[in-house]
């Protein structure tokens, strides 16, 4: 490789980049960005000196950074990504419990792979602070210095409503939303629950009490069955069963109302709801970041949802879904849109809104449940 005056600066935050420094004025660089586990270029400039160049791509890919001298094609410089004991910081973008939850398992997993010093903030930190004592957690939007990688994890699109394949890998909509972190970056998707690190040790054999979570962020993610939370909660008191009412939006949230006969147990922090999950016989939810929860904290979780197909959410649940040839699954079909609360894009307006919860009935629900209960 030539040796040159100039001085190459590269990092991998923001994307892929590289920036010459001194040397030459008039002499020109061809900068490539190449794949290193494909041997494709994904992208490649030319530049003078005091001049630097970055991918539009953001998320993780193996890259070797090459520059060469031109008119010659002499290379004068090359990087192959290599993170280990480096500091990285992966920012999660989203607000959402449910999405935090699903996407943290990737992040675990990226530490694993690589080795890397890992910078983490996410809306939850206080979820996995204690479990992850090798990962510096921050807040969201706070300032770290230092780094050799950046990624944002999150569902990136462009003002005119596209997904960013600079951002994001393939069509998020269409597989488990998990994956959608494992993809940007760069580890094996698979179902794994995070580690929390509230949850206690020890756990009654037999609890008494089973908790519920019947509101959402939407009316399609709701059990729109009026006769479904009613019946199934006198079931579960004729079990026996407490049944507690998780909620931090009350009892009656935007025309929706909890059944008679729950416990609400008062609102409190985040590590009190897991460890109220902890101890339950069973969590039963809609589409929801409670459903979730239950499902990280390990309590045997039901999820009552038409709104989204099965592959969605965590699959190692009881899964209540519609009937066939009952419309489901516009989640996965359409955009949803957060300012229209009675969002539903086939039949909104009509008497088949929100038929796909409509239709499952609370004895669906029983028949799901009971080999959980004593």
């Amino acid at each position: 490789m030539v040796q040159l005056d100039a001085t190459f600066r590269y990092s991998f935050v923001d994307g892929a980049f590289v920036e010459i420094l001194g040397g030459d004025s008039s002499t020109v660089y061809r900068a490539e960005f190449v794949d290193a586990a494909t041997g494709e270029v994904i992208h490649r400039d030319c530049v003078a000196t005091n001049h630097w160049v970055r991918t539009a791509r953001k998320y993780f890919v193996n890259w070797q950074i090459n520059v060469y001298r031109e008119p010659a094609g002499e290379l004068v410089f090359t990087h192959r990504y290599a993170c280990r004991g480096r500091r990285v910081y992966i920012a999660f973008e989203s607000k959402a419990l449910g999405d935090t939850l699903a996407w943290f398992p990737a992040v675990e997993a990226f530490q694993q792979v690589h080795g890397c010093r890992l910078i983490c903030s996410t809306f939850h930190n206080g979820l996995f602070r204690d479990a992850h004592p090798s990962i510096e957690f921050v807040e969201p939007g706070a300032t770290v210095h230092n780094l050799y990688a950046t990624y944002g994890v999150g569902w990136f699109r462009h003002g005119d409503d596209t997904l960013d394949l600079d951002r994001n890998v393939g069509d998020v909509l269409a597989q488990p939303l998990g994956a959608s972190a494992s993809d940007i970056l760069g580890v094996a998707y698979e179902e794994r629950r995070p580690r929390l690190g509230v949850v206690p040790v020890s756990r009654p054999s037999r609890p008494p009490y089973v908790c519920i979570g019947v509101h959402a962020t939407a009316q399609a993610k709701y059990w729109n069955n009026p006769d479904g939370w009613p019946e199934l909660v006198r079931f579960l008191m004729d079990r026996g069963y407490e049944v507690r009412l998780l909620s931090r939006e009350g009892v009656h949230y935007m025309g929706n109302w909890a059944p008679d006969g729950v416990v609400p147990v008062a609102p409190g922090s985040i590590e009190q709801v897991v460890r109220q999950l902890h101890h339950a016989a069973l969590f039963i939810g809609v589409g929801s970041g409670l459903s979730w929860l239950a499902w990280a904290a390990g309590c045997p979780t039901c999820v009552i949802s038409g709104f989204s197909l099965p592959y969605s959410e965590m699959t190692d649940c009881i899964r209540i879904v519609p009937s066939p040839g009952v419309c489901s699954g516009c989640f996965n079909r359409s955009r949803l849109d957060p300012d229209d609360w009675n969002w539903c894009p086939d039949h909104a307006g009509t008497t088949r809104q929100f038929e796909c919860t409509r239709a499952i009935s609370s004895a669906q629900v029983i028949e799901a449940i009971s080999p959980y209960l004593d």
